[in-house]
């Protein structure tokens, strides 16, 4: 890797065994670490949050009604809405998360129906720019909003079609009196702005030094997946990330699992474009590489290359490492990623 590294992992090998061993000692506190990356002067940077803020809730559902889930703990009235999600972390949807619309002395309500009698969960509260980024501490500081110099990109999980660009851009104002998150275009407040852990940011250096970002949290115990949209019309594009602080090679991703296969190598259908974030410079970089998974039923089933055809299968998506999942055109739907934790706590 080139230095400085804009994602470092620091929970793989011995770091992670001595998270492992702390986790040992606390039955009750989850692993805990952090992530730096480094964003080079002129640079972008698409990073992840794959280290989770500290669970607030761990349950059973006791019932459920669509998605109303009555739970047996006693909980605070509107504590938990829009300010939190529920991660599935057993049954049909493990993996998957739905953000909580309305919490009562006795159940959770999702915006997604989630989960089913006796499926466990666990409540967890969105970063947020003030929470992911205190004081604009690792995006940058600006001071005069109308010429910002350091801002982060936000994609937008609706949008439709491919190449997509961000869906929205935010600065950290500084003058003493008003400081705080904005909008970039809007200069409307965006401090409590929840940012979902399913797709990266992206950190835009236009300052004259690199901007250095530490990140801390929780070590995620549980899959944590996501979802990939096909369109009827066109080629539509979901940005992901690895959700995990360490690695996670296409053949451990079980991203298979949720496209299509190719039988015609010289005619992909859907494809994994991965980013390399190190080895590339400038801003609205490209995808560094393209894969597919070709299946004939025979032995070479497995990951390529989309251009060369070389074997892929050990091509890794970084610890929080960005990439973009190209589904062809077909019938419309959500399929499920779920990425088992490529460590073990």
């Amino acid at each position: 890797m080139n230095t400085p590294q804009k994602l470092i992992a620091l929970l793989s090998g011995a770091a992670l065994l001595s998270v492992s061993s702390l986790a040992a000692q606390t039955a009750t506190t989850a692993p805990v670490g952090y992530v730096t990356k480094t964003t080079p002067t002129g640079d972008d940077a698409l990073i992840g949050l794959p280290l989770a803020q500290a669970t607030a809730l761990t349950s059973v559902a006791d019932s459920v009604s669509d998605a109303v889930v009555t739970v047996s703990a006693t909980l605070v009235a509107n504590a938990y809405d829009n300010t939190h999600y529920v991660l599935a972390t057993s049954g049909a949807n493990a993996g998957q998360w739905s953000e909580v619309v309305a919490t009562a002395v006795n159940s959770i309500t999702t915006a997604d129906v989630l989960l089913a009698p006796t499926d466990t969960f666990a409540v967890i509260p969105f970063w947020t720019l003030a929470t992911a980024f205190p004081g604009g501490e690792g995006v940058g500081v600006n001071t005069n909003p109308n010429a910002p110099t350091a801002t982060v990109l936000i994609n937008d999980p609706t949008a439709v079609g491919i190449n997509l660009s961000a869906g929205s851009s935010y600065l950290y104002f500084e003058d003493g009196v008003n400081d705080g998150w904005y909008d970039t275009n809007t200069f409307a407040p965006a401090n409590d702005l929840a940012l979902v852990p399913d797709t990266y940011l992206t950190i835009r250096n236009n300052t004259a030094s690199p901007i250095v970002t530490v990140t801390s949290g929780a070590v995620p115990v549980n899959v944590v997946g996501s979802t990939i949209s096909r369109q009827v019309a066109g080629q539509q594009d979901s940005q992901l990330v690895n959700p995990y602080p360490a690695g996670l090679t296409l053949d451990g991703s079980n991203l298979a699992a949720a496209i299509t296969a190719t039988t015609n190598a010289s005619s992909p259908i859907d494809t994994v474009l991965i980013f390399d974030i190190d080895g590339t410079s400038g801003q609205n970089i490209s995808a560094a590489a393209t894969y597919l998974y070709y299946e004939d039923g025979g032995a070479n089933d497995g990951w390529y290359d989309a251009n060369t055809f070389a074997a892929a299968g050990s091509v890794e998506i970084p610890a929080g490492g960005a990439f973009i999942v190209r589904r062809a055109a077909g019938s419309a739907e959500l399929a499920e990623w779920n990425p088992t934790p490529p460590y073990s706590l």
